[in-house]
């Protein structure tokens, strides 16, 4: 039977894989085809990607707007919302009578051995994968399978050592020792990402987070190869969700809002999203002023609407959404040499954001040049694949590998196996 593995360590950048830093990663490279052009969605954030992931299909289409977003009710008012809850998938479930409007890879291979996923970030992030509990979800705070819900782990936490423990459980599914396992496996590890957003990033707890998340693929590797040795096959899709950029100021644009005269509240919510802000109107009220006040800030570098919503995967309109801002960033380094350079946004109530450690949500370069290796049918060893690719183009290759590529509905990425893009090895 036909095994597809994914493993994400999340918030892992393009630059900081080396044969030293990284080598499980680095090695695969070598097996396996990369994809130097690989870019995260908008916003580049892990509860977006998550639901893009599992769906092949940007926000756009199936809904989840941000990691911070907000619901229109039906009375045209505006409801704040952390999609990192494990309440908000519900919410949107009652409200639009599904929690996102695209089938999941779990609920597509429900009929042909199902899929596990084993997450470590938030909750939300975790059940964007299976919210119509169609498959089998484990996190630190939640789980459930085949419709049936469970006790969650009381061992894993978000660190390092949780993610080892909740790789050991991954490799127990997806590689039983008797009977039949699922026809895809995802690991998503919380690191390197926990330890970016409490740490500047190369530092040496930041080189640490990487190593350690790094030695978990190497696990998954082995058991891969074990699989192949009995001849069976496997296709391995290992990298990253966004990268992470340098935190230089946090701003309050709910102040500023307030103090520009707009009522923030049920008619407008500016959604934190790190290094992006996601901007909601009530229905009925002119966006002009608004746009215009935004556009006037030197914090926002660039404040998108109308046609350009959609160019960044965004559905103007979308629970009253009118605009999305990328804040002001530059390319200077931090005290460890990492480049990359950002403003964000103060988060909502309770959540800090640290000045000179890592943050993401935006279109910074850092941000969008997470990682993607695949090995397996489709990918030559060494080689280097330079079209575009992306989050949504995952599930539709993880199908075409199963052979179950024309079920269901159309997705908006495509496989990746064997385009002309592929450049074999030098």
């Amino acid at each position: 039977m036909p095994l597809a593995l994914l493993v994400i360590l999340d918030g892992l950048r393009r630059d900081a894989v080396s044969p030293e830093r990284t080598p499980n990663l680095w090695r695969l490279r070598q097996r396996g085809t990369c994809f130097p052009a690989y870019r995260s969605m908008f916003p580049s954030a892990t509860r977006v990607v998550s639901a893009c992931t599992a769906t092949g299909c940007v926000p756009a289409s199936h809904g989840l707007g941000g990691n911070s977003t907000a619901l229109l009710a039906e009375n045209g008012r505006l409801a704040a919302w952390d999609a990192g809850s494990p309440a908000f998938l519900p919410a949107r479930h009652t409200r639009h009578g599904q929690a996102l409007f695209r089938p999941t890879l779990a609920d597509r291979l429900a009929p042909h051995d199902g899929a596990v996923i084993f997450s470590n970030v938030s909750p939300g992030a975790a059940l964007a994968h299976d919210p119509n509990r169609s498959g089998r979800v484990l996190h630190r705070v939640l789980a459930h399978r085949n419709g049936v819900e469970q006790a969650p782990p009381s061992d894993i936490t978000l660190d390092a050592a949780g993610d080892a423990r909740l790789t050991e459980r991954f490799l127990e599914e997806v590689f039983p020792a008797t009977g039949t396992g699922p026809a895809l496996g995802v690991l998503w590890l919380g690191e390197p990402d926990a330890s970016q957003h409490a740490n500047p990033l190369g530092s040496p707890a930041a080189w640490a987070a990487i190593a350690n998340a790094d030695a978990c693929l190497g696990r998954v590797m082995a058991g891969a190869d074990r699989r192949r040795a009995m001849g069976e096959h496997v296709l391995l899709l290992a990298g990253s969700d966004h990268g992470h950029e340098t935190v230089e100021a946090v701003i309050d644009v709910d102040t500023e809002l307030a103090a520009a005269g707009f009522a923030v509240g049920d008619g407008l919510v500016a959604a934190a999203n790190g290094s992006s802000v996601l901007v909601y109107q009530a229905p009925g009220t002119d966006p002009t002023p608004l746009l215009a006040f935004l556009r006037s800030r030197p914090w926002a570098g660039a404040v998108h609407a109308g046609e350009a919503l959609v160019a960044i995967g965004q559905r103007p309109g979308a629970e009253g959404l009118v605009a999305a801002i990328t804040m002001r960033r530059h390319n200077g380094m931090n005290e460890y040499g990492i480049p990359g350079m950002t403003l964000v946004a103060k988060p909502a109530a309770g959540k800090p954001d640290r000045l000179g450690c890592g943050q993401h949500g935006g279109l910074g370069a850092a941000e969008q040049a997470p990682v993607m290796v695949i090995e397996g049918p489709g990918f030559a060893a060494g080689a280097q694949d330079h079209g575009a690719a992306a989050p949504i183009d995952l599930a539709p290759s993880i199908l075409a590998f199963l052979g179950h590529g024309d079920a269901g509905q159309p997705m908006d990425g495509a496989p990746l196996q064997s385009r002309p893009s592929q450049e074999p090895a030098a």
